[in-house]
């Protein structure tokens, strides 16, 4: 018997498998097939009904999407969205092979934090999202998302954040607005300093946008500081080998640890994921 998988994905589709078995049987025994054919057929309708379930249930998030009003200040903060998003980014893990391994996840505070990591694949957003589900975190993102049908409206809705990085007024507006989740105790936030994916991580860290710590100061929040591995290896393996991605907590610094200037953050956290990615 295969270990049990501590991730939770392997229980992210049971509600799909469930209804397309019971649907599958009900197929099959009405249709009268019997001997060797029958589980061939089951089979058969099993992964019919699973497909019917699984578009069934995104359809409606479609339909959900469509009454999402997008010129609406991003902080709705819709919590069934929000829940919505969370379960699509565990499907989205689920099917891209992923085995996320947390490591020092005990350390997360028990309130609000800002969570900052460093970048190497869209899938990091995604795997950090599903690895922090108990704890509800929303990632600062990039305004071409909000863009993407369905997705777009959804997290816009669930209160993701996005930034203009090229006007800095309205960076300082998400830079207060995720301040403000965090102070309002609504949810965590989660950001990459690096700004952009780091396409040659073996070159080391792309330069940090220092701005971001403000939301930490800001706010008076712990600051999580993480790492991630092995986002980068999903293309190349899917679909035929699982990929193991690996969030390590390298350290959560106290409030009264960031008063100084956010340069001086930034450098600490910078040597803190440095040494941390070195040792891979």
């Amino acid at each position: 018997m295969p270990p049990r998988r501590e991730d939770g994905l392997g229980r992210i589709l049971f509600p799909f498998d469930a209804a397309a078995l019971v649907i599958a049987v009900l197929l099959t025994v009405r249709t009268g097939v019997v001997g060797l054919w029958r589980l061939p057929v089951l089979a058969g309708f099993f992964l019919l009904a699973f497909a019917a379930c699984m578009a069934a249930y995104y359809f409606v998030i479609f339909l959900i999407s469509l009454t999402v009003d997008m010129k609406k200040p991003v902080q709705e903060n819709h919590p069934l969205h929000r829940r919505i998003v969370f379960l699509a980014t565990g499907h989205i893990c689920r099917f891209a092979r992923l085995r996320l391994h947390a490591e020092d996840w005990e350390w997360l505070p028990e309130g609000r934090f800002l969570a900052v990591s460093n970048h190497r694949s869209a899938y990091d957003p995604i795997a950090a999202v599903w690895a922090l589900r108990k704890t509800p975190t929303v990632f600062i993102t990039k305004p071409e998302n909000y863009r993407i049908p369905v997705a777009g409206p959804m997290i816009c809705s669930a209160g993701f954040l996005s930034i203009d990085r090229e006007d800095p007024r309205e960076a300082m507006k998400t830079i207060q607005n995720a301040a403000n989740l965090l102070k309002n105790d609504v949810v965590s936030v989660g950001v990459y300093p690096e700004g952009t994916r780091n396409r040659e991580p073996e070159n080391g860290l792309l330069p940090f946008h220092n701005g971001v710590f403000k939301i930490a100061q800001k706010a008076d929040a712990p600051l999580v500081v993480m790492t991630v591995r092995g986002t980068e290896h999903i293309r190349d393996n899917w679909p035929w080998r699982p990929t193991d991605v690996t969030l390590h907590i390298c350290a959560v610094i106290p409030p009264e640890e960031l008063k100084g200037s956010t340069a001086d953050v930034s450098r600490r956290v910078q040597d803190l994921m440095e040494r941390d990615l070195a040792a891979e």
